[in-house]
C-alpha cells in the first residue's frame, strides 16, 4: 500500500514538473478585429519559481505582442519570501512585450506583496479597470481586468460597457471562468481565465481535463452567441501533482481580418 502511494505521488510529481506549449488560433467576427495579434497567456504560478522559469524561456522564444498573467502568483499556505525570482522573471517578460495581470483568489492573502512584485517589475495590474491598447498592427482594443470572483471583488460595472455600447474589441481577463455568468449583460469578446488547473486531472489519450471547480476545466470554449473563453491549465499546482494534465504556456494567435 505504501509503495503504491509512493508510486502515485512520484507519477503525479513528474506530471507537474514540465511545462508544455499550447498553441491555439482564435477567430470570430469581432475577435478578428484584434488581429493579427500573438498573445502569451500564463496563470497560477503558485510560488513555483522553476516552472515560471520554464514558462519565461518558452515566451522568450515565441516573442509575442502581448503577455497576460491570469493571477494566483502565490499559494496561501506558503510564505511568499525572497521574491527576487518573481520580480526578475516579470521584468524579463516585460522586456519582450507589455504585460497585463489580474489577481487570483489566493493573491488577496498577501495582496501588498503581490502588488509590490508586479509594480516593481513594470507589470500593469488591472483590478476592475480597463486600458485602451494599440496592437503592433495599429488596431485599438480594450484590455479589461476584473477583481476576483471568489473574493467578491469583481465589479464589471466599473470597467465594462453594457452590451452593444462598446465600439472596440474587448479582451477580458477574469481569474475564474465561472464569473462568466455575471458578465452576460456586458460587452466583451474574448475572455482569458485560469483558476481551475484543469482539475490537475486529465483523461488519458483524450486531452480532456476534469474539474470540480468549473464546467469549463481547460481549453477553448464558445459562450453566449459568438464570444470565446480560454481556460488555461496553469503553471503551478496544489500539492505539486498533476495526472495527464500538464502545466502549460498558451500561445494564442488571432489571425485578423
Amino acid at each position: 500500500m505504501l509503495l503504491s502511494m509512493c508510486c502515485v505521488k512520484h507519477f503525479g510529481n513528474l506530471g507537474a514538473s514540465t511545462i508544455e506549449k499550447e498553441a491555439i488560433s482564435v477567430t470570430g467576427e469581432t475577435i478578428n478585429a484584434m488581429g493579427p495579434l500573438k498573445i502569451a497567456f500564463i496563470s497560477d504560478i503558485h510560488n513555483n519559481a522553476g516552472l515560471f522559469e520554464q514558462a519565461i524561456v518558452i515566451i522568450e522564444q515565441e516573442k509575442p505582442d502581448l503577455i497576460i498573467f491570469g493571477g494566483d502568483l502565490i499559494l496561501t499556505n506558503e510564505r511568499f519570501m525572497r521574491t527576487k525570482w518573481a520580480v526578475n522573471g516579470f521584468k524579463r517578460l516585460q522586456a519582450i512585450a507589455p504585460v497585463y495581470a489580474v489577481l487570483g483568489n489566493q493573491d488577496y492573502e498577501k495582496l501588498t506583496d503581490v502588488e509590490r512584485v508586479l509594480s516593481t517589475a513594470g507589470v500593469t495590474l488591472l483590478r476592475n479597470n480597463a486600458v485602451e491598447w494599440t496592437t503592433p498592427a495599429g488596431k485599438e482594443i480594450m484590455i479589461v481586468g476584473l477583481g476576483d470572483y471568489n473574493e467578491g471583488d469583481e465589479a464589471p460595472e466599473q470597467c465594462l460597457s453594457p452590451q452593444g455600447m462598446e465600439n472596440k474589441p474587448v479582451l477580458l481577463l477574469s481569474h475564474d471562468p465561472e464569473s462568466r455568468w455575471l458578465l452576460r449583460e456586458y460587452d466583451w469578446d474574448f475572455m482569458l481565465s485560469g483558476h481551475t488547473h484543469g482539475g490537475q486531472l486529465g483523461i488519458p489519450f483524450t486531452g480532456k481535463c476534469i474539474s470540480f471547480r468549473s464546467s469549463m476545466p481547460a481549453g477553448l470554449y464558445d459562450f453566449d452567441g459568438g464570444r470565446k473563453i480560454y481556460v488555461t491549465r496553469g503553471i503551478g499546482s496544489i500539492l505539486g501533482m498533476r495526472f495527464f494534465c500538464t502545466p502549460e504556456v498558451t500561445i494564442i494567435n488571432i489571425p485578423g481580418s
